[in-house]
């Protein structure tokens, strides 16, 4: 959902922004639409790239400029890897099949946002973008290939049946990797859990003394 609003806001911006150089591009060209029309559209798409870039952004502290450099160049080619997986999962005909690329899909496009706002997790992350995710993708794109045979022998079927157990295996691998990455977020939320609930505490024992202190003043009368 945050991603979608982040799309969304991006393209209301950089449409307004567009339309705004139209405008003034149309009046500055004497009135001619071509210009203003290519202007406008051409300061959308370059909006929209800079909007889109800054939110692939490594904004971390004490991480050195070139580890930031490398952590974002596996992102955008984990990235790739993960839209790779996407377009093949809709060549496959079996819904057993298109769930299981589905749910990995989702597994890598939630690690790659969670290192992309926490870069300090990418060391976990690190093994399963450079070898995993690979060869993830490499066996993927060759299941398709095979199922989409009109011919199978033995060997082609015990092929398909393994990589689909494999993809199972990868599947919790990724399960687990992204639990280690959120590891710091659940802590941070159970210790935000842990103050508030002792705040709620101190507010309900303050109310409760004071209750008694104005029945107290009022026996007192």
């Amino acid at each position: 959902m945050k991603h979608l609003l982040k799309t969304l806001w991006r393209w209301f911006v950089s449409w307004n922004i567009g339309v705004v150089v139209a405008v003034v591009v149309f009046f500055l060209a004497d009135f001619h639409i071509l210009p203003s029309f290519l202007s406008g559209m051409g300061a959308m798409f370059v909006t929209s790239a800079i909007m889109k870039r800054r939110n692939h952004r490594i904004t971390a502290q004490g991480i050195l400029k070139e580890e930031k450099t490398y952590i974002r160049s596996q992102l955008d080619e984990a990235r790739k890897q993960w839209k790779q997986m996407r377009r093949a999962r809709y060549r496959i005909r079996s819904l057993v099949m298109w769930q299981k690329i589905s749910r990995l899909c989702a597994l890598v496009d939630k690690m790659i946002r969670a290192v992309q706002q926490h870069p300090h997790q990418f060391r976990i992350a690190q093994s399963f973008f450079l070898n995993e995710l690979p060869m993830a993708v490499t066996m993927i794109d060759k299941y398709v290939y095979l199922v989409n045979q009109p011919v199978r022998s033995q060997e082609m079927k015990e092929a398909l049946w393994k990589t689909e157990r494999l993809l199972d295996e990868l599947v919790t691998t990724a399960e687990k990797r992204l639990l280690e990455i959120l590891s710091n977020d659940v802590f941070a939320l159970q210790v935000e859990t842990k103050m508030l609930e002792q705040s709620l505490e101190q507010q309900k024992l303050s109310e409760t003394m004071q209750w008694r202190k104005e029945n107290d003043y009022e026996t007192v009368r």
